[in-house]
């Protein structure tokens, strides 16, 4: 019962973000390349952007104009994922992750075919 009332709750938190932001970006934990995520951690990448972001990760919160950055555990983000599968449909929540739908994304980055900023620009789309 407890597992169900913790899922229930994440439900909740993503579907009150949802109403909030337009996108919501989540980066994996478990993703230890912080050279293929930093654009996400530069807020110079989202000035093109009307869209309200939502950037979940490990790292500090901050807010500069329509994006947020919000700090979160490794165990919350363990439950997002799991959320993630019923929202995946939407293109309203994407996750920076290797092994996720993106993957092909970071591919290009590293070939140079793209850059940084125009992965969050993809991203956002």
């Amino acid at each position: 019962m407890a597992e169900m009332e913790r899922r229930n709750r994440g439900i909740l938190s993503i579907e009150k973000a949802l109403e909030e932001f337009d996108k919501i970006i989540l980066i994996d934990s478990r993703l230890h390349d912080r050279q293929l995520t930093e654009a996400f951690y530069d807020e110079d990448n989202f000035r093109e952007t009307d869209k309200r972001v939502l950037i979940l990760s490990e790292s500090e919160e901050k807010r500069v104009g329509n994006i947020e950055w919000h700090y979160i555990s490794e165990s919350e983000t363990r439950e997002i994922l799991e959320i993630y599968y019923l929202y995946e449909f939407s293109n309203r929540i994407a996750v920076v992750a290797r092994e996720q739908s993106f993957g092909s994304l970071w591919d290009y980055v590293a070939a140079g075919l793209l850059t940084r900023k125009e992965l969050v620009s993809a991203m956002l789309a």
